[in-house]
């Protein structure tokens, strides 16, 4: 995967010239990966995720990337690298307010994409971020993520109270893709209401007149959580390394 030179237009291009920016929310402490290091700054061959994860995005042409980070978190402990495309702030306490934090940074414009990747999601596919681009430039706003393959129950406290159908579950996973004025304006209104969502979809969502398509991964696309995470971000990392 060629590595864009610094300066050169490589970002994929929606309707009516509008390019691709990225939002990494990497302020979170971590707490169930169990280490006294927050896991966006584990290594992995060499690099941090979220290292890895600013170079995925890069690679696949995005014109800008903004990282919301810890406070105080200096260049040695998140090693990322030094590019005019890339842009550090300090993040919050929650991941919806470092995306705002993230998005008031970003130079795109208010027709242009933003795509939100988590920090500690390494081993993006371009292929699969390919594919979210396109559909957010044909319904104006995708997802990636996969659909539910085990059984899904419904619990009132640790009580099963019913199945879900499957069939209409998908999980989801990031980049999640929005038009710059999309994604503000849901920021605006949740904060006005006060609701605060898992993911940006969620805030999309509560908009109403926004479509997000739902699009497949075709490849492995893990977040790592815990320890034993990791391993499988090295196969993947290592796999490539052998092409």
């Amino acid at each position: 995967m060629p590595v864009p030179r610094p300066g050169e237009d490589t970002a994929p291009v929606a309707a009516g010239g509008a390019r691709v920016h990225a939002l990494v929310p990497a302020a979170g402490r971590g707490e169930r990966f169990g280490s006294g290091l927050p896991k966006q700054f584990v290594r992995v061959r060499g690099r941090t995720l979220v290292a890895w994860t600013v170079e995925r995005l890069l690679d696949a042409g995005c014109a800008s990337v903004v990282v919301a980070l810890p406070e105080n978190a200096d260049e040695r402990l998140h090693g990322i690298r030094r590019d005019e495309r890339v842009r550090l702030v300090i993040g919050a306490a929650t991941r919806q307010a470092s995306v705002a934090e993230a998005l008031a940074a970003s130079p795109a414009g208010a027709s242009d994409f933003v795509a939100v990747h988590d920090g500690a999601r390494a081993a993006l596919a371009a292929s699969d971020f390919s594919a979210t681009v396109s559909a957010a430039v044909a319904s104006g706003a995708a997802i990636l993520g996969r659909r539910a393959t085990d059984t899904m129950k419904r619990l009132a406290a640790d009580r099963v109270v019913g199945t879900a159908d499957r069939e209409l579950l998908f999980r989801a996973e990031t980049p999640q893709i929005f038009r710059r004025a999309d994604l503000e304006r849901a920021i605006e209104q949740a904060k006005r209401e006060r609701f605060v969502g898992t993911d940006e979809s969620s805030l999309v969502e509560r908009l109403g007149d926004v479509a997000i398509t739902a699009v497949e991964a075709r490849r492995s696309n893990p977040k790592v959580t815990y320890p034993e995470d990791l391993g499988l971000v090295e196969r993947i990392l290592a796999a490539e390394d052998r092409l």
